[in-house]
């Protein structure tokens, strides 16, 4: 593939969408006014929608809702005159207008119920409708030269309680006759209709090989005809996604999520592979969905923090923009993306080929097809840390096991159920080599596949054994010594399930008690819950030596979200800071202000990105947004990578005064509003 997409962080999405209903279809589509547009935005890529989820087909095709116009034609035309990039969108899974003529290639239940995802009918990929979309995009790639090929609605995951949507789940199973047959034709066995959790593994690898067999087979047709262009698809590269066959990592996420916009970068980050986050630029229907056909864009703060969040990682933003049916665009829908872009092209030195600094790896080892149930729990983990840390503004990476972690010196394997035994030797060698291990929960207790271990892999290196759960989905934690003072002394009520643990070489530093009674409606104190009981008192935190390091062991996954989590996540902010000892960043910003560290050659990259910009309670509209000013920053470019230090400039290259010593830079940045970036040379 072509080295063009990692160095390009100004895309739209355009959700160019005009069903049969619509008035005029098409007649108000001007291909050069539009182009023009995207050019005076600074916009350098455009994905944009040749079939849609409706099964309109937006260029000559043999199959397909047909449209009245060659609006694809008409579009790549007009980019490829002015350099912009052309991505080619493809509605893959949703098609009503082919399912509807063909009900028997939906993916339905065992009652015969289509599985639908809002108003659209999924696809069964093992259905006569596979031959029928490659056909559509066989035709598509001949025809027009794009750089690259975008495929929407792919199951993917395992169907488990997303909090936030990230990855789409498998229909499954899919008891259409298609699948049954299809079923027998892999396995030699017929589609169990009450299947058991084993079967349902069976049934997810089956289901999961199906659709890779699929994305495989577009991705052929397509690089038969263009084969420098990537091919990529949504949630690709996502922790809950179970193929990874993608060119290009491409995620959604959302306002005002935007720690799981951070999260979903820093995961993106360390891969070899580009990444991406489509991002829906519009605000009605927001935020799960995100506004993406929506028409009012959002305000330019919270695109501008959207998409800061992204380039700080090195990853590209994608805005979506959303036409009228008619095919007319509304010019002043893309002011706000010149206000974005602008300032981007201006950074686009400092953000090309950087790689990241820090001090802290937050382990995600999720292994979505290998311990399919288990991906959700250890996504769950390392996002709860990456609330934490963004908010203690430490320098953090989230990283897998099969990379060095010897130069971190404090590794967090939180909830990361499912590891196998070359990630479980990864983490004791590093221990012993002199780092610290924050683990917490049910870590180590599966292997690589899931299957639950007779002996939990991490206990004996963190000085405990266990002896099974709390009763009770919520207890009492009572911190002692420094962890007290760092947090607070008195009970704090964390509500999540915890481990009966013992101590064998720990030392315990916090104690859990479960409560006297059972959350119910006949044992509530008022609307409260009660007390904590004496007699069900054990260890929570356990620190032990392990050679010349050491582990801390959390007999709970900290959950970092929301108001009632307020004590839990200072605990995980300040248990992290605690044993990091001297920081590589040290500053006085207050919470809300992200920190990243990125090497370039002969410089490092800082950057400020405050999150306050985009608080919906309090939006900054029409005037500046939250600023913050005169932040005091010291950062030991020595530990960075960075031998001698003879500017500090904000970037583009205003200078900032500075002082050096003992290879530690100190400097005021003047001003944040919403992204600020220091070159430290």
């Amino acid at each position: 593939m072509s080295h063009w997409y990692n160095q390009s962080f100004r895309k739209v999405h355009v959700l160019y969408v005009s069903p049969q209903w619509a008035k005029n279809q098409g007649e108000n589509f001007d291909a050069v006014a539009l182009a023009d547009a995207y050019e005076r935005a600074g916009v350098d890529c455009v994905q944009f929608y040749c079939k849609d989820h409706h099964g309109v087909v937006y260029y000559p095709c043999s199959l397909g809702l047909p449209y009245p116009r060659d609006i694809i034609g008409e579009i790549q035309s007009e980019l490829s005159k002015r350099g912009i990039h052309f991505v080619a969108y493809v509605s893959i899974c949703f098609d009503n207008y082919a399912l509807g003529l063909h009900p028997e290639w939906r993916a339905v239940n065992d009652h015969g119920d289509p599985h639908k995802g809002g108003p659209f009918w999924y696809a069964s990929v093992c259905s006569p409708y596979r031959k029928f979309v490659r056909t559509q995009i066989d035709e598509l790639a001949s025809r027009y030269q794009a750089d690259g090929f975008w495929l929407d609605i792919i199951p993917l995951a395992r169907d488990l309680p997303q909090k936030l949507w990230m990855v789409a789940p498998h229909p499954m199973p899919d008891y259409s006759h298609h699948a049954q047959l299809r079923y027998r034709e892999v396995t030699g066995r017929g589609l169990p209709h009450t299947p058991t959790p084993e079967q349902e593994d069976e049934i997810f690898e089956f289901m999961t090989g199906e659709v890779d067999d699929f994305i495989a087979e577009m991705k052929s047709v397509i690089k038969g005809h263009q084969p420098d262009a990537f091919v990529t698809y949504n949630a690709a590269g996502a922790p809950g996604d179970p193929i990874d066959g993608a060119d290009l990592i491409s995620i959604e996420g959302h306002a005002p999520f935007y720690t799981r916009q951070s999260f979903i970068a820093r995961w993106a980050k360390g891969r070899e592979k580009p990444m991406e986050a489509l991002i829906a630029g519009g605000v009605s229907r927001a935020p799960r969905g995100g506004g993406w056909n929506a028409l009012d864009q959002k305000p330019v703060p919270v695109l501008r923090l959207e998409a800061s969040l992204l380039v700080a990682q090195g990853g590209s933003p994608v805005f979506g923009q959303a036409p009228f049916a008619d095919g007319g665009t509304d010019a002043t829908q893309l002011e706000g993306f010149e206000a974005v872009f602008k300032p981007i092209e201006a950074a686009e030195p400092w953000l090309v080929d950087a790689k990241g600094v820090a001090e802290v790896g937050v382990v995600l080892a999720a292994k979505p097809r290998l311990a399919s149930r288990e991906w959700l729990d250890m996504q769950n983990g390392a996002e709860a840390f990456t609330q934490a840390l963004i908010d203690e503004q430490i320098l953090f990476d989230i990283i897998r096991l099969d990379q060095d972690i010897s130069a971190y010196k404090c590794v967090v394997v939180a909830e990361q159920t499912a590891l196998s035994e070359e990630e479980v030797q990864t983490l004791r060698h590093y221990a012993e080599a002199g780092g610290t291990l924050i683990v917490t929960g049910a870590s180590g207790t599966r292997n690589e596949v899931g299957s639950l271990r007779e002996t939990p892999a991490l206990d004996k290196m963190c000085g405990f054994t266990r002896s099974g759960n709390f009763s009770s989905a919520y207890f009492y934690l009572k911190l002692d010594g420094e962890l007290a003072k760092e947090v607070s002394p008195q009970p704090l009520a964390v509500d999540r399930a915890g481990a009966i643990i013992r101590p064998t070489t720990g030392n315990v530093t916090a104690h859990a008690m479960e409560p006297e009674s059972l959350r119910t409606d006949a044992t509530t104190v008022l609307w409260g819950d009660a007390s904590p009981d004496n007699d069900l008192k054990y260890p929570a935190i356990v620190e032990n030596a392990v050679g010349s390091g050491k582990s801390v062991y959390l007999a709970f996954t900290p959950d970092c979200e929301g108001f009632n989590n307020i004590w839990v996540k200072l605990l995980t902010r300040k248990l992290v800071r605690m044993n990091l000892h001297a920081s590589m960043l040290t500053t006085d910003a207050p919470v809300g202000v992200e920190f990243t560290l990125n090497r370039q050659t002969g410089r490092l990259v800082l950057h400020l990105v405050n999150h306050r910009a985009g608080d919906i309670e309090r939006l900054s509209i029409g005037a500046p947004a939250h600023k913050i000013c005169n932040v005091a920053v010291t950062l030991d470019a020595s530990a960075a990578g960075l031998d001698a230090v003879k500017a500090v400039n904000l970037v583009p290259g205003v200078a900032l005064p500075f002082e050096l010593a003992n290879g530690k830079v100190s400097f005021v940045v003047p001003e944040i509003e919403i992204h600020t970036i220091v070159e430290i040379a």
